[in-house]
């Protein structure tokens, strides 16, 4: 069936098809690069939607109105979007665990540029995304998102009623999992920095004469260094099973999925 022969509903399904996954390649990890041209980001999208297509359901009735299909459209994009960014928070907290590494090592004034962002990130926080994005990629965690995608349209169908309320406590869930996810990447260093503050200022008050500001920044960068390439092996093993094909965010996504039809 060539393009000339789509019939109104079909086309109609079409585009409520590509603006799902527009909306996931512009929110999801790897496909949100800056580096990604937009162009490309779209053809992907467009690729996808052929694909897709054939094995969704079709619209049981198509919207009268122009102003309901519009919406029809947004709602898509908005759900798509929604799946790349609950994917994207891990890496939001990767990131966020850098920041809280990067301040008691002395590291908060050296950021380096993110090239997928443009923005400014520390030390600490980029190795944590490049660590992460590469294993994403090793994982074929990429091709997870895609399945997950497709699992969509059969838990979801196209141009029906989403209600986000339902989700919203999962979605709530997985931001405030943002936070936890930082804290215990960042605990282990940022403890051990703490104490030696704690043993720096004793230090002071015993031995006055000793400058602690001069020796206690070499000494936490150092202690802040060994700690963290102790630490990647187990970060390494525990991310690669979190974005596997059977990995816990893929869970939490498809029971997002579930809440909101």
């Amino acid at each position: 069936m060539t393009l000339a022969t789509w019939s109104e509903m079909q086309i109609s399904l079409f585009m409520l098809v590509f603006f799902r996954n527009l909306g996931l390649l512009t929110g999801a990890p790897l496909f949100q690069s800056r580096n990604l041209p937009p162009m490309v980001r779209v053809s992907i999208a467009l690729f996808l939607s052929f694909i897709f297509v054939p094995f969704v359901q079709p619209l049981v009735a198509l919207p009268t109105h122009f102003g309901v299909f519009v919406f029809y459209l947004l709602q898509e994009f908005a759900l798509g979007l929604l799946i790349g960014f609950i994917v994207y928070l891990t890496f939001a907290g990767l990131q966020l665990a850098g920041q809280l590494v990067d301040r008691p090592m002395g590291f908060t004034m050296v950021n380096v540029l993110d090239p997928y962002t443009g923005g400014q990130m520390p030390v600490v926080g980029q190795l944590y995304y490049i660590i992460a994005l590469w294993l994403f990629i090793l994982v074929k965690g990429d091709h997870t998102l895609i399945r997950v995608l497709s699992q969509s349209y059969q838990l979801i169908p196209v141009g029906g009623e989403v209600f986000f309320t339902k989700g919203l406590p999962y979605f709530l869930q997985a931001f405030s999992g943002l936070f936890w996810l930082a804290v215990q990447i960042a605990v282990p260093i940022f403890g051990v920095l703490f104490l030696t503050d704690v043993g720096l200022g004793v230090l002071a008050k015993l031995v006055p004469q000793i400058n602690v500001f001069f020796i206690g920044f070499p000494i936490k960068t150092f202690l802040g260094l060994t700690l963290l390439i102790l630490s990647l092996p187990v970060l390494v093993r525990w991310l690669a099973g979190y974005f596997s094909a059977n990995g816990r965010v893929w869970t939490e996504l498809l029971r997002f999925l579930n809440t909101i039809r």
